[in-house]
C-alpha cells in the first residue's frame, strides 16, 4: 500500500505456532504464553515514510492468538534517531522495554543495543473486568481482511501507554476505483467497497504520561477504511499523518498466502 511518494506499508501475515513463538518471547512476571502446539499468528508491518528530504521508516511484529489476544509486540524505528521497543503483554499488565544504540553504533541486532528504560504499564481494575483480552493494532488488519463481524465489533486495545475501546463500525458503501497487482496481475477496476470506520476511545487516563493518539499504519485516531466486500481485501485506510496531514493509503499489491482460519 503507498501514497506517493510519502508513504509506503508492506504487510505480510502467516499461520505459526507457539513452538515457534515462544523463543522471541520475554520472560516476565504473568506474560502470557501460547502452548507449543498451539496455532499463532505472526505479523509484519514495515512502513516507510519519505518527507521532503527526511525518511524514516518503522518495522514492526506481532505475535498473536487466533482470538486476537496479543502476546508480544516490537517496533523497531530508523532514520535521524533509532531506538528499539518490545511490548510484552501479560496479565494485566503491559511491560515495554525501550533499546537505544550508543551514537554511531551499527549493529544490526537490536536486542544487544543498551535497555535505556524498562516501564509497567498497569491496567486499571475496570478495564481488567470490562476487557476479557487486550489485543494490538496491528490486529486489526486481520480482522478486517476476514469480514468476521456484522454491524459492529469492539475490542480492548492497547496502544503505546493506553487501552482504547475500539470501534469498527460498518457505515453502508462508498465507491472507489482500484489498481493494484494481485499475484503480479492487473487489477483495474470499480469495486461498491464495504466502508467501515475505526474509532478509538481511551478507557482510562491515570497513567504517568498524557494520553497519546490513537495510531495504526501511521495514521493518529479516527481512520476509515474501504474493504472489498467479495474478497475482503483492505483497499484503501483514510487518516491523518503526524506531519504531513489527511492522507489516503491504497492498496498497491496483493501476495496471497494460505488463508487462516476465522476467529
Amino acid at each position: 500500500m503507498e501514497v506517493s511518494p510519502a508513504l509506503v506499508v508492506k504487510i505480510q501475515v502467516d499461520s505459526s505456532s507457539g513452538g515457534k513463538a515462544i523463543p522471541h518471547l520475554l520472560e516476565y512476571p504473568d506474560a502470557l504464553w501460547p502452548d507449543p502446539a498451539e496455532t499463532l499468528y505472526h505479523l509484519t508491518v514495515e512502513t516507510r515514510l519519505k518527507w521532503f528530504l527526511s525518511s524514516k521508516s518503522w518495522l514492526g511484529e506481532l505475535w498473536f492468538k487466533p482470538d486476537l489476544t496479543a502476546l508480544q509486540r516490537t517496533r523497531l524505528k530508523s532514520g535521524k534517531t533509532r531506538n528499539f521497543k518490545i511490548y510484552r503483554y501479560a496479565k494485566g499488565r503491559v511491560y515495554r522495554v525501550r533499546h537505544q544504540p550508543k551514537g554511531e553504533e551499527i549493529s544490526s541486532d537490536p536486542l544487544i543495543w543498551p535497555i535505556e528504560n524498562k516501564r509497567v504499564y498497569e491496567f486499571p481494575p475496570q478495564i481488567s473486568k470490562r476487557c476479557s483480552r487486550i489485543t494490538d493494532p496491528y490486529a486489526l488488519l486481520l480482522l478486517l481482511s476476514q469480514g468476521g463481524f456484522d454491524k459492529e465489533r469492539k475490542l480492548c486495545i492497547f496502544n503505546k501507554k493506553t487501552v482504547y475501546e475500539v470501534t469498527l463500525r460498518r457505515e453502508g458503501k462508498q465507491q472507489i476505483n482500484v489498481d493494484y497487482l494481485f499475484r503480479d496481475k492487473p487489477v483495474q477496476t470499480t469495486v461498491m467497497a464495504e466502508k467501515i470506520a475505526i474509532l478509538p476511545n481511551p478507557m482510562q487516563r491515570d497513567f504517568r504520561d498524557s494520553i497519546e493518539p490513537f495510531e495504526l499504519l501511521g495514521m493518529e485516531g479516527n481512520i476509515i477504511a474501504l474493504v472489498d466486500p467479495e474478497n475482503h481485501l483492505p483497499l484503501l485506510f483514510e487518516g491523518k499523518v503526524p506531519g504531513f496531514g489527511q492522507a489516503k493509503l491504497s492498496l498497491t499489491q496483493v501476495r496471497p498466502r494460505a488463508q487462516p482460519p476465522q476467529n
